[in-house]
């Protein structure tokens, strides 16, 4: 092996198209559901409800063996993110069995929710370029 070989960039396992599908699937599952509001008449006196802002599901990220699923979203308003990541995680049950009706699929994924950060970045990104006169 020769130093040059040293700097080649590592080859990275990229996710096929059946993953990027089945990660579509979900993502118009979760978000019918929330439209539709499918959850509510699992919520008990310990549940917490879903809190009223307007929730958007953005991308779900599914592993290459399709195991784990990350789901990210984001609120309007932003002091309703931990209630609402609360609600999503007592809900989990709900989900994997919506998953396991309409989707065939050997393994039922994991689901990890995450707040989808790339908006106030690029809204923050957008200001600073603003200040330094760089845009119109």
């Amino acid at each position: 092996m020769s130093k040059l070989d040293l700097f080649v960039p590592q080859k990275r396992k990229t996710t096929g198209r059946r993953n990027d599908k089945v990660a579509a699937q979900i993502k118009e599952l979760f978000s019918l559901a929330l439209i539709r509001g499918d959850f509510h008449s699992l919520q008990s006196s310990k549940m917490p409800a879903l809190p009223s802002c307007l929730v958007t599901i953005t991308y779900v990220d599914l592993s290459p063996d399709l195991c784990n699923a990350t789901v990210f979203f984001t609120t309007l308003d932003s002091g309703t993110v931990d209630e609402t990541i609360a609600f999503f995680k007592m809900q989990d049950h709900f989900f994997k069995d919506l998953i396991a009706k309409k989707l065939s699929l050997r393994v039922i994924p994991n689901i990890i929710f995450k707040i989808d950060k790339s908006i106030e970045q690029a809204s923050r990104i957008d200001e600073l370029l603003k200040n330094d006169g760089l845009t119109k």
